[in-house]
Parts: C-alpha cells; sequence; structure tokens
C-alpha cells in the first residue's frame, strides 16, 4: 500500500549508510534532527571545488568552450580564494591550507591529461538530482555527479573521489550509491542497454567500472526497501562505537563519549574530584590486582597439587582453612600434529577451534571419526578451599 504523500520519506545512501553505522546517530540526525554547529573541513572545501572545477570543464564544453588545463586551475584557484574561511578545520596539523590547494590542483591537472579531448561521450546530466519512487511509497534521492552516454545506449554513472582511500575492485561490485542510481537510469532512459558504474579515484588517477545484471539490481532494490522497512519499525536506537566515532558531528552529546567532553571542560581539581573518575580509577586498579592475584592463585594451586602428591595426602590444612586434592582421570583430545592434522583434512579444523570437548564430540561423530581410537586419558587434580572443622 502506498502511503499518503506527507507522510513519505526521501531515502539516499548517506542515510542508509548512517543507520547502518549507527543508530543512535540516525536518530539525531534524521528523527529528532539535532542541529550542531561544525566546522567545515579542508577536506570537503576542496573536495567540492575539484568537483565544481569538473563541472565547469563538461558544462563548458556544451556550449563548444573548450577550457584548458590552465583555465580551470585558475577557475579553481579563484574560487577557493573566494570562499575561504579561517573556520575552515585542519586536523591535520602537519599539513597547511597550501598543501591541500597543491593537492586539488593536481587532481584536476592529472584527471585533464589522462582524458582531454573529452569527446568519447556525450554529457547528459551534471550534478543530476532526482528521487526515484519506491514500491512502499518512500523516495530515494538520486544524485550523479556526471551521467554519460555513447551511441550505442551504454550509460556511465560517473562519481568523483577527492580521498585518500583507493577501493578495491570487490568492494566497488558491492557498492549500493551508484548501483541503485543505475535503476533510476533505466527507468528514466528508454534506449539505455547497460549502464556502466564508473569512479575516478583521483588522488591515484585511476578510473574503476563495475557493472550490475539485473538480478543484482532486483537484489539490491528488495535489500534495500527491506532495510527501510527495519528503519520505520525500529524503536531501539543504541549507541556503536567505532574508529568512524571520531569523525562524527554527535559526538560531543553522544552517551558514549559525552562524560569525556565535560571533563575538558573541568580544571585539574574538578577533574580528580570527579566522582567518575574516580570510580574508573579504582575499578582498573581492582582489576589488575585481580589479574595478579589469578595468577598468583594459579601458582599456589600448582604447588599444592605437589605438596599433596609429596606428603601422600588428600587434604592440607592451614590455620583456619584447608584445602582438598582429589585426582581423577579425565578422557582429553590428544593435543598433538597427527590430530590437528586429521581435523584440517577433514575441513575441521575452523569449525572446532576454540569449542569445548561435549561439541568437539558431535563434531567428530558427524563427520564419522571414531572418538574412542582419539581419546587419551589424563589425570587432573580439582582444588576445594573450606573452613576447618
Amino acid at each position: 500500500m502506498l502511503k499518503h504523500l506527507s507522510s513519505m520519506v526521501a531515502y539516499s545512501h548517506s542515510r542508509l549508510g548512517t543507520y547502518q553505522q549507527c543508530k543512535y546517530k540516525y536518530k539525531l540526525q534524521y528523527i529528532d534532527k539535532v542541529k550542531v554547529d561544525v566546522p567545515d573541513t579542508v577536506e570537503t572545501y576542496m573536495g567540492k571545488l575539484v568537483h565544481e572545477a569538473l563541472e565547469k570543464l563538461y558544462k563548458d564544453l556544451g556550449f563548444q568552450k573548450v577550457n584548458t588545463k590552465q583555465n580551470l586551475i585558475d577557475f579553481y584557484l579563484m574560487r577557493w580564494e573566494e570562499d575561504w574561511k579561517d573556520t575552515i578545520l585542519i586536523a591535520k596539523k602537519e599539513y597547511t591550507q597550501d598543501n591541500y590547494k597543491d593537492m586539488g590542483k593536481k587532481f584536476i591537472g592529472d584527471y585533464y591529461d589522462h582524458y582531454k579531448p573529452f569527446n568519447h561521450l556525450r554529457t547528459i546530466g551534471l550534478e543530476t538530482e532526482d528521487r526515484m519512487q519506491l514500491e512502499d511509497g518512500n523516495q530515494y534521492h538520486v544524485r550523479i555527479d556526471r551521467l554519460s552516454c555513447d551511441k550505442e545506449g551504454n550509460y556511465y554513472v560517473c562519481d568523483y573521489k577527492t580521498n585518500n582511500r583507493l577501493k578495491a575492485q570487490g568492494e566497488l561490485d558491492e557498492d549500493r550509491q551508484l548501483a541503485m542510481y543505475s535503476l533510476w537510469v533505466k527507468n528514466n532512459f528508454a534506449d539505455c542497454k547497460s549502464v556502466k558504474l564508473v569512479w575516478y579515484f583521483l588522488a591515484f588517477d585511476k578510473e574503476l567500472v563495475s557493472e550490475r545484471s539485473e538480478e543484482q539490481l532486483l537484489e539490491l532494490k528488495k535489500s534495500t526497501e527491506d532495510l527501510i522497512a527495519e528503519i520505520e519499525v525500529n524503536v531501539d536506537w543504541p549507541t556503536n562505537v567505532t574508529a568512524l566515532c571520531g569523525w562524527c558531528k554527535f559526538k560531543p552529546i553522544c552517551p558514549a563519549w559525552k562524560h569525556e567532553y565535560e571533563l575538558e571542560e573541568k580544571t585539574p581539581e574538578e577533574f580528580a574530584e570527579d566522582d567518575g573518575v574516580k570510580l574508573v580509577d579504582e575499578l582498573a586498579v581492582l582489576e589488575a590486582q585481580k589479574k595478579e592475584a589469578t595468577v598468583k592463585v594459579s601458582e599456589i594451586k600448582e604447588k599444592l597439587i605437589v605438596f599433596a602428591k609429596q606428603k601422600e595426602v588428600q587434604a592440607v590444612f592451614g590455620t583456619e582453612n584447608k584445602v582438598s586434592v582429589k585426582s581423577y582421570e579425565s578422557l582429553e583430545y590428544p593435543k598433538t600434529e597427527e590430530f590437528y592434522s586429521l581435523l584440517k583434512s577433514k575441513g575441521l579444523w575452523d569449525s572446532v577451534t576454540g569449542i569445548n570437548g561435549a561439541k568437539m564430540q558431535g563434531v567428530l561423530k558427524k563427520a564419522d571419526i571414531d572418538i574412542t581410537k582419539l581419546l587419551v586419558k589424563e589425570l587432573k587434580y580439582r582444588l576445594s578451599l573450606s573452613k576447618r572443622k
């Protein structure tokens, strides 16, 4: 059943990605719509202006104006000076504004040299934005850096990347963002025979291409709609602490990090008197003592076993307590290379690593391995501490 127009939601790749990354972040951003003042980063600023320069390249070509490489670089530098603000964040202190500015210049220059004279494809759209209707009544936001086609009806969804991470082909073959856009292309261009997904990794002067079959697109559409359905009934919004937290604009108000930010506002004296700080520090000391005590307990137990054997006794007495030392035979699996090789030859190594004896027995029985010939007897000891009577 289609939703009423007023209740439709426009989902996007970034919106779905936020939910998968951290449900709490999703709640703050898309449900509570919390506004947080966050400065632009220099990486984002540089990437935006590189996109503008490449957009100008293809837009002008549509008017039969061919820019030189220097034309584009001059445009980029002009835009840099026009929009630069001292509030733009440069997180990597070892690099300067000029370093990032020069990176952008190189990206534009390398791209120009690689693809001139830019006439192998026809540009259909630049910074194309639209909404694609989904079967559940919601919409999917489409935003394509550049959409091109050739004379044979092959369309190209092109995406510029200015970050310093080159994705592997396998990762791109699983990418949802451009693949969903290819559904939009197929729905909107009747002559479309195929859709190529093209990523330009400008920092590496590399172009990587992927394509989806009709079956893969149907599966992608279904999995995307299933994810949206999950979001719309979800009522639990837990935090998810990962390395990505460092880039999250909500970090100062997130329950997983808020106390740390509160501490940063305190004086050294206030920090030392904070109840949370004192409790964590006390627990850390106790856990260290517990770990040390556990090691010491194991050492003492070994010595008690040796003592009981030497004295031929089953109980060792202290001032107020005693320890009973009882031996018993246990059937154990051999810790030999021969046994390990057997497990590997049967393809069982990964399935038995780390499991207990009872589960091991079940796995071996299913593999028709006679466990009676494998088990070996081991003499073990059970120690128990009690009060003297």
